[in-house]
Formats: C-alpha cells, structure tokens, sequence
C-alpha cells in the first residue's frame, strides 16, 4: 500500500470511485459520471486529495479542504468496498493527521450521516460532535 497526492491526471479514476461507493446506501447520492468528475474538480480547486494505492489500483481517497488555515475540512472519504475493513481508511486518516499536525493544523472536521458505517469510524478515531455547529436542511419543490 502506498500514499500519494493526486493529480488532475487521476479525475476519472477517483470521479468512478466516488460514484460508485456514494451511489450505495446509505448515501444513495444518485451522481452521474459527469457531476462526479465535477465534484472531483472542485476538491482539487478547494484543497488537496490523498491516494491509497493497492497494487497499482486506487483502493480510497481523502479529500482536504481549508488548507493554510488552522483547521482542516474533510470535505469526502471514500473507500472502496472490497478494500473496507482492512485497516486502509485508517492509514489514510493517519496520514492526513500527521501530516497536517506537522503543518500546525488545530483541529480536523468532518460531516457524515447518522446513518453511515463512517460515523463509528469517525468516533473511534476520536472525533466528537462539535456543539456548535447545526446542519439544516431545506427541500426544494
């Protein structure tokens, strides 16, 4: 396994990767290929994506954003389902800490589902709610 920072030259791989894992449940985002690739631009606009690499195969990605300020935002973290459970999202969330923490980050952020595997995750690698912050959200007709 190896880390590495993307390029735009890895757009399409990582745009199928997202695709794929955020169209399953409990997230059911419903992409297309091209809104992916175009979620995938704006994380490369927005901040850095990291690679985990498995036998020359994307096996998951982080996405950063707010770097150069003092806190980080996980913006997406996806791994790819025969990849999950095998300690790879955790190297990369590792990776991310340390490298951050070098660069006098304070703090990491992140928005996940109540209903999403990721939210155990989250918490065992000791994120907490942020009593501050509230999400809302508004239906349009």
């Amino acid at each position: 396994m190896k880390i590495r920072k993307a390029t735009k030259k890895d757009t399409e791989n990582i745009s199928k990767l997202f695709l794929e894992e955020s169209s399953k449940k409990p997230y059911n985002q419903g992409y297309s290929l091209k809104t992916s690739k175009s979620r995938v631009k704006d994380m490369f606009n927005f901040g850095s994506i990291y690679l985990m690499i498995e036998n020359k195969d994307i096996a998951g990605f982080i996405s950063v954003a707010g770097e150069g300020k003092k806190d980080i935002y996980i913006d997406e973290f996806w791994i790819k389902e025969e990849y999950q459970r095998k300690g790879i999202g955790t190297k990369l969330l590792e990776f991310i800490e340390s490298r951050y923490l070098k660069k006098g980050i304070k703090s990491i952020s992140v928005m996940t589902s109540k209903k999403a595997n990721a939210l155990k995750f989250y918490k065992k690698y000791g994120f907490k709610k942020n009593s501050e912050d509230i999400i809302l959200n508004k239906k349009l007709k």
